[in-house]
């Protein structure tokens, strides 16, 4: 996978932003609780709010428009110092039509819904309904016009497009339209694309297919993902035409059971199988983005490796909020599959009384330690110099081997405590620092080459030895030297970025420094190794 600098959404100064934060529960908009997920965001370090508009509240009577809600939206996300990305609750939510105003539910016969094989309607809109399109994209090109005049500091950064779109409790529209567009041949712009696993060996050597030709066992599907990208490119052209920013779309991941589309997720959104199609269609979305509420490293990863691709850097706008495995994952996210930004979901159910509840302390470390390197992250995404360590069930360290360098990496939770903890300045006794020390050990490593690394983590320590020379004809000598371990150091600083600039708050020597290096609740340490060998004259 290539990736660049320019894969980060940016803000209003082009400059790239790596997006950490959390989004509210459904129904938090224009009520207080959007201060409770703001408190809860700057908690877990995070610059990013990410926020539902209703079109039932913006158009809760048919051509009236009604902003205070996006106004709000605005206007405390900016006053925060936070990003925003605003999510258009519109025709789909989850593939359900909810949040409609009630205009569109009451009138079915001209606001369609898709029907199943059964011929009965489904809680679903038809996405080859013109009238309904027509209604949602009028209602979302006012929001969009609204915040081209009113966001004049550039607190938005992107725009969702509906939520996690596409038809519920069947695999496509079966209805007398649907029908009659699914029977004529695919579009010209889908003939090269082959869907793994469809079960056609070779595509038919004529100038139209079909449906089933092209994509056999997933035709309904590619199908059904079809007419919404049509639809959602609609919404995005009308948007961006007005409001010139990032447009995105989250997917509810097909990684679920047995992943059948109407079963086990939402058929016709953008899941990995039919992302070709989704791409070749609604070319006005920026990024496809999968929510992830998969505490497994497994299933975690074969989402991640599924939408980190060339063309679709991996941003994840939804993830659970608490617990191990997801502040893990993490961390694996940014450092082995290149995510550009990573946000949890239901930010007040993490924090009471102003204190974050114990589950959301582990996904909040981690989100600290991504946001604390973030400008570094920017750098070295993609060059292979940015490694995830992570404490797996039962395990006491990790290795990580760089171009230059053997790193070990101890973790502290359940381990028997070492005879001393020198290699930082907390005392690590005291009854404040517990959970620092007892948490699942984690970490991000940022080697910058010429012995530089940036170290962001808690309940680990790092130890650094200077891997042999090629041409080295002692080897074993000089690894047992403690001029090739970490003592051969030129700088041990703790520190922060401001903006790209580190700035040291405290400078490590001596006790604090000639030992293991402890990084705790999410601090960064800037390590200086002397890149000449000792041994040489």
């Amino acid at each position: 996978m290539t990736m660049h600098k320019q894969d980060f959404l940016k803000n209003r100064k082009g400059e790239p932003v790596f997006l950490t934060g959390l989004q509210c529960h459904n129904s938090s908009t224009g009520t207080p609780l959007i201060d409770s997920t703001i408190e809860a965001i700057h908690l877990h370090g995070g610059n990013l709010l990410e926020a539902p508009v209703y079109w039932c509240k913006v158009e809760a009577v048919e051509d009236v428009y009604e902003m205070q809600q996006v106004k709000e939206l605005v206007d405390k996300a900016g006053a925060a110092g936070l990003y925003l990305i605003l999510l258009w609750f519109g025709a789909s939510k989850n593939g359900l039509f909810t949040y409609a105003p009630e205009y569109i539910k009451k009138n079915c016969k001209v606001y369609r819904r898709a029907r199943n094989s059964a011929g009965l309607p489904v809680e679903s809109l038809a996405p080859n309904c013109r009238a309904t399109l027509e209604r949602d994209k009028k209602a979302f090109v006012k929001a969009m016009e609204f915040l081209a005049e009113y966001d004049t500091e550039g607190t938005v950064i992107g725009v969702q497009v509906e939520n996690e779109i596409g038809l519920v409790h069947t695999d496509r529209d079966y209805g007398a339209e649907a029908q009659n567009a699914y029977d004529n041949p695919i579009p010209y712009l889908l003939k090269d694309i082959i869907i793994p696993d469809c079960g056609v060996s070779h595509l038919p050597d004529t100038t139209e297919r079909t449906w089933k030709q092209q994509f056999g066992r997933y035709a309904n599907e590619a199908f059904c993902a079809w007419e919404h990208a049509r639809y959602v490119q609609e919404m995005a052209e009308a948007g961006e035409n007005v409001f010139p920013v990032a447009y995105l779309m989250n997917v509810s991941a097909e990684v679920n059971e047995y992943e059948e589309p109407g079963l086990c997720y939402i058929s016709g959104g953008p899941v990995s199988k039919v992302l070709d199609i989704w791409k070749r269609t609604a070319p006005a979305i920026r990024l496809f983005g999968p929510d992830i509420y998969l505490p497994a490293e497994r299933d975690f990863r074969k989402v991640c490796a599924a939408y980190a691709r060339d063309d679709n850097p991996l941003f994840i706008p939804e993830s659970l909020n608490g617990g191990v495995g997801a502040a893990l994952n993490m961390l694996i996210a940014v450092a082995e599959y290149g995510a550009i930004g990573f946000c949890c979901f239901g930010a007040e159910s993490q924090i009471w009384e102003g204190r974050l509840l114990e589950d959301g302390k582990e996904t909040a470390c981690s989100m600290r330690i991504v946001s604390s390197l973030a400008p570094i992250l920017i750098k070295y995404r993609g060059t292979g110099r940015v490694y995830a360590v992570t404490q797996a069930e039962y395990s006491s360290w990790q290795y990580v081997k760089t171009e230059d360098y053997h790193i070990t990496a101890r973790f502290l939770q359940n381990a028997p405590k070492p005879q001393h903890y020198f290699g930082s300045r907390i005392n690590t006794n005291a009854p404040e620092n517990a959970t620092c020390m007892n948490i699942r050990g984690r970490g991000l490593i940022i080697d910058c080459g010429e012995g530089e690394f940036y170290l962001a983590g808690a309940g680990v320590c790092f130890t650094f030895l200077r891997r042999p020379e090629v041409e080295d004809e002692t080897p074993y000598a000089h690894l047992a030297s403690s001029l090739s371990s970490q003592l051969n150091f030129l700088s041990i600083e703790e520190g922060h970025f401001e903006g790209d600039t580190w700035v040291c708050e405290y400078e490590r020597n001596g006790d604090e420094a000639n030992y293991q290096l402890y990084v705790h609740d999410g601090q960064v340490i800037r390590i200086r190794l002397n890149p000449e060998l000792m041994w040489e004259e």
